[in-house]
C-alpha cells in the first residue's frame, strides 16, 4: 500500500532536527519500499506490504528508537489523501491575498476538535471545510490576521493534534503522490 507520512514540528527554527536522507534510510531498513521525501518539513512517501495499523506501528517504532524527542505524525493512504483533496472547496487556494492551508489531522486527533472549530471560526476572516483527514482553511494573511480564528489556535488541542501544509506544498505533494 502507498502512504503519505506527515511529521509535525520537525526542522523548525533549528529545533527537532530530522535529516530526511537518514530518515529515508531508517524507514527503508524498517521494511518500507520506495521511500521518498519532499522538502525538509516532514513529507515522506512510503510503500509497504502491510495494513495501515501495522505501518503506523512500524513508523512509531522507527521514530521512537532513533530520536530523543517525540515526533507526532499522520500516516494517510494514497486513496484517502487523494479522496480528501477532491473535496477541496473552490475558494481554497484562489485568492493570493489570503493564507491557504491544509491542516492534517494527526493520529491522536480528537473529533471534538471539529465541533470546536465549527463553533469558533469566524465567518468574516476564516473559511473552513473539514474532511476526514484534512481541514481546508483559508484565512487572512497580514491585514486583519489577528481577527482570524486561525491566528488564535496556537496552544489549543486542535493545534497540538494537527500539522499544516500550505496550498503550494499540498498541491506538490498531491502531484507527486498521483505520479507514484
Amino acid at each position: 500500500m502507498d502512504y503519505l507520512l506527515l511529521l509535525r514540528g520537525i526542522n523548525v527554527g533549528g529545533n527537532n532536527h530530522v535529516a530526511m536522507p537518514k530518515l529515508k534510510k531508517m524507514l527503508t531498513e524498517a521494511g518500507f519500499k520506495n521511500v521518498d521525501t519532499y522538502i525538509n518539513s516532514g513529507n515522506i512517501f512510503i510503500m509497504g506490504n502491510v495494513d495501515q495499523l501495522t505501518a503506523e506501528q512500524m513508523v512509531a517504532e522507527v521514530l521512537k528508537k532513533n530520536f530523543d524527542f517525540a515526533i507526532d505524525f499522520r500516516l494517510i493512504s494514497k486513496e484517502a489523501f487523494l479522496l480528501d483533496l477532491k473535496q477541496a472547496p473552490d475558494w481554497w487556494g484562489q485568492d493570493q491575498e489570503l493564507r491557504h492551508n491544509a491542516v492534517f489531522k494527526l493520529n491522536d486527533y480528537k473529533a471534538v476538535n471539529d465541533d470546536w472549530l465549527k463553533e469558533n471560526a469566524t465567518e468574516d476572516y476564516d473559511k473552513v471545510l473539514i474532511t476526514p483527514n484534512i481541514i481546508f482553511w483559508t484565512s487572512t494573511k497580514k491585514k486583519d490576521h489577528s481577527k482570524s480564528f486561525y491566528s488564535k489556535i496556537g496552544g489549543s488541542d486542535l493545534y497540538k493534534q494537527t500539522t499544516a501544509r500550505n496550498f503550494n506544498t499540498t498541491k506538490k505533494i498531491e502531484k507527486m503522490f498521483a505520479e507514484r
